[in-house]
Parts: structure tokens; C-alpha cells; sequence
């Protein structure tokens, strides 16, 4: 009896329905835990904490400044290096500078192997060519010794510039008052200061006479002028080496007065052209493409003044020609 109510019971139990076959509609709720604030800190700090470092780690930032640090010291180090390798780089050049120094030879061959053994010993001037130089300077200096007493010699000293000096119109200059002199010869009575001739200016102004000027204007106009042309542009500029200058004949002591003494002579040194070649007596009357114009208005002057004096005449005008309207016996021309 008892077996049969377990078996109705199991099998009302198993027995669909709709009471059976749906879910709970609510359920119950957890109750509260009681407070713990000793615990509730203890697990919000465990939560948030970083995890821990293992044994020996380094933090961060001392890691970063560590980097830095050594990335420095080696920039320094290379930086000391450079400049080690610099000083021993002049220290060598210096070496090698003082090796040359004291001894040719090894110095050369250390320079470049191509550099010659030895070179020529030039041979000692003779007495003729030192004097012949020592006579040029003393010429040159005198003539630059002129051209700045002119340039500091105002105009109110002669009479107002102008053209038409000596009655010529291709004179430019002015009048200057008499020159006289303790020097027996030297000196001028009727003085001019010629600063161009027909148009051309002078490289710088001449004192002269009338006569010498004169004779100066016909030669720049009939003979220079022409030889020379329209080469390199023309003439711009007449070089003077000499004109007035009381002195004896040469600058040789106890010669005679030269006529420069008297204002009677005038020195042309050469010429410049439109184009800046600067042809001179020195280096053009014997070579070069103007060698044949410059010997041309030479001996052309011939006539024109009395004396003509140039490289072929001696020692003492190979760099000028030397023009003069000095009085010769039987009233001939000396020129060489």
C-alpha cells in the first residue's frame, strides 16, 4: 500500500501542467553584509595598487635620466676625441713645417715629389747695372717729387687756366709767375704749366717755356697722335716723366745744367689708351705689337725739337724719350 502512494506521488510529480512549466516570476533577494570598513579599505587598495617590482628594478624615470646621462658622456667623449685628433693633426703640419725649414731637401721631398732639387743662383749685379738702376730710381723720384709739388701749387700762383698757352690753341694750362734760382742756368722767364695737349691730359701738369711747349704740341699732334691712331681706342693720357727741375745733365754730379734746368726739355715716358693699356718707352720701344709706333713718333721728333734722347742713346733714358729745344752750334740737331 505505501509503495503504490510513492509511485502516484512520483508520477504526479512528472506529470505536466501549467504551474509546473513556467519560471518564478521573482526571487528572493541577498541580504545585506554587515559592515566592515577595515576589510572593504583593505580589498579597494589591493584592487588599485600597482603590481610590485620585481628585485632589483629600476624605476622609470631614474631609468630615463640614466639614458640621458650616459648619451652625454658620450657625446663629450667623441667631442674630445675630435679635438685630440686636431691637435695632433697641427702639431704634425708644425712638425713637418719645421723639418722644411731646416733642411731643403727633405722638406721638398716631403712637399711634393715632382718639386725641383735646386734652382738657379742668380748672379750678382755688376756696377754698371747698379748704377744704371740706382740713376732710374733717382729719376722716377724726382718725378714723383714734381708731380705732387704741382698738384699743391694753387692756381693763384700764375695766371687763370685756359687754352691758347704760348698763342697755340692745342696748349692747355695757365701762365705762372718767373722762376728764378741760386743755381747758375736754372730757372725760366716766361714760365708756362701745360696740362693737356690738343685735348689729350697730361699725366702730369709741365713746366715749360714757350718754346719747349710749343715744340712739345706740334709733336703730339703731327707724329704721336697719328702713329698711334685708333689703337686700343686712341689716347687718353700723355705720360710725363720729366719737365722743369734744376739739376745737372743726367742727375750726375758736376755735370752741366740740363735743360730741364731751364725748362727747355720735356721727358715722355709713354702713353695710355681707351681701353687701359699703358704702353711705355721701356717696355714697347724695342719689343711688343707697339714697338713700331713708338720707334716711328721717336724719330720723327728729330726736327721738331733739337735734342731727342732714348733708349738707344745710352744708360740713362731706356724708359723715356728725352725731348729738348736746347741751342746747338751751327744751330744743327743732336739726336741718338
Amino acid at each position: 500500500m505505501a509503495f503504490w502512494r510513492i509511485s502516484l506521488l512520483v508520477l504526479a510529480l512528472m506529470a505536466p501542467g501549467p504551474g509546473w512549466g513556467e519560471a518564478p516570476l521573482t526571487s528572493p533577494a541577498p541580504r545585506a553584509r554587515p559592515a566592515t570598513p577595515g576589510i572593504d579599505a583593505a580589498v579597494a587598495a589591493a584592487l588599485t595598487a600597482p603590481p610590485p617590482r620585481p628585485p632589483g628594478a629600476v624605476p622609470l624615470s631614474e631609468a630615463v635620466a640614466a639614458e640621458a646621462l650616459a648619451a652625454q658622456q658620450a657625446a663629450d667623449a667623441a667631442r674630445h676625441a675630435a679635438e685630440a685628433a686636431q691637435a695632433a693633426r697641427i702639431e704634425a703640419e708644425r712638425q713637418v713645417a719645421e723639418r722644411v725649414a731646416h733642411d731643403d731637401d727633405a722638406g721638398a721631398a716631403e712637399i711634393s715629389p715632382l718639386a725641383v732639387a735646386s734652382s738657379l743662383f742668380p748672379r750678382r749685379r755688376t756696377a754698371s747695372v747698379v748704377q744704371r738702376f740706382a740713376t732710374l730710381a733717382g729719376i722716377r723720384a724726382q718725378a714723383r717729387a714734381e708731380q705732387q709739388a704741382a698738384v699743391a701749387v694753387p692756381n693763384r700762383t700764375g695766371g687763370p687756366s685756359g687754352s691758347g698757352l704760348c698763342g697755340v690753341r692745342g696748349l692747355a694750362g695757365r701762365e705762372l709767375p718767373r722762376i728764378t734760382s741760386s743755381t747758375q742756368g736754372c730757372g725760366i722767364a716766361r714760365p708756362v704749366s701745360v696740362t693737356s695737349v690738343n685735348g689729350i691730359p697730361l699725366s702730369l701738369a709741365a713746366t715749360l717755356d714757350c718754346d719747349a711747349a710749343t715744340a712739345f704740341e706740334r709733336w703730339v699732334r703731327t707724329e704721336a697722335l697719328p702713329a698711334i691712331g685708333r689703337t686700343g681706342g686712341g689716347v687718353t693720357q700723355i705720360r710725363i716723366m720729366g719737365h722743369y727741375s734744376c739739376r745737372p745733365r743726367n742727375n750726375q754730379r758736376g755735370a752741366r745744367i740740363s735743360e730741364h734746368g731751364r725748362g727747355r726739355a720735356v721727358d715722355v715716358g709713354g702713353f695710355r689708351l681707351a681701353d687701359g693699356t699703358v704702353v711705355t718707352v721701356e717696355q714697347h720701344y724695342r719689343r711688343g705689337p707697339y714697338r713700331r709706333m713708338m720707334r716711328q713718333m721717336y724719330q720723327a721728333a728729330c726736327g721738331i725739337f733739337r735734342t731727342t734722347l732714348g733708349p738707344d742713346s745710352d744708360r740713362f733714358h731706356q724708359d723715356h724719350f728725352h725731348f729738348d729745344v736746347a741751342q746747338h752750334r751751327g744751330g744743327g740737331t743732336y739726336c741718338r
